[in-house]
């Protein structure tokens, strides 16, 4: 049996509507790209080849050892929980004397449920791969602003919020539970798959 693989995005996917996941990654109904889409693209490529011209190398061990404020862009993570490959690339991970920041950058960024538990995963990833007595944070940043939007200590609440999702999306990608659509017809309106969705609100 092949592994089953979770992204990280995936959780913001389900958050917004659970079918829509369900059309993308068990029945393959692929998600034409918007122009907002390939602007932010295109924004996040900037910033990295802007920080990479000043970034110095240095080992995983250095970075974490670290005392001073130290940065990393676009860092691929993954994990495994039982038959299941989490992964995903985070857009920053920040570290200092006492505390480790995971950092996700969105336009317009507001604090929904969804995006936390995407940032969630990536803390989950992080403290499994990488144990640390240095505090761990989940952050949300505004893409364009650099305003915080969110910031909170990941713990046990986080963590099990996290668990019920991630176990939700498995069952839902190897059908042990029927993908649940959303109810909400401005969500319709907005996707991307509602002339190919037959559960759509607004056909």
């Amino acid at each position: 049996m092949r592994d089953v693989v979770i992204g990280a995005s995936w959780f913001l996917t389900q958050g917004y509507c659970e079918y829509k996941l369900y059309l993308e990654k068990v029945l393959g109904v692929t998600v034409p790209k918007t122009q907002e889409m390939l602007v932010g693209s295109a924004i996040h490529k900037r910033k990295e080849v802007d920080f990479l011209k000043k970034a110095e190398a240095g080992t995983w061990d250095d970075f974490l050892k670290s005392e001073e404020l130290t940065i990393s862009k676009e860092v691929s993570l993954k994990k495994r929980i039982g038959d299941a490959l989490v992964l995903g690339i985070v857009d920053e991970i920040a570290i200092d004397k006492d505390s480790i920041f995971i950092i996700d950058d969105k336009p317009r960024a507001k604090p929904f449920n969804s995006v936390k538990r995407q940032i969630t995963a990536y803390c989950y990833i992080f403290k499994e791969s990488f144990p640390s007595s240095k505090k761990l944070y989940a952050v949300l940043r505004d893409r364009d602003s650099n305003e915080i939007a969110w910031k909170v200590e990941y713990g046990k609440e986080l963590e099990e919020d996290f668990l019920l999702a991630f176990h939700r999306i498995r069952k839902v990608l190897l059908k042990e539970e029927e993908a649940i659509p959303t109810s909400n017809s401005n969500k319709c309106r907005a996707c991307q798959l509602n002339q190919v969705c037959e559960r759509s609100l607004v056909k």
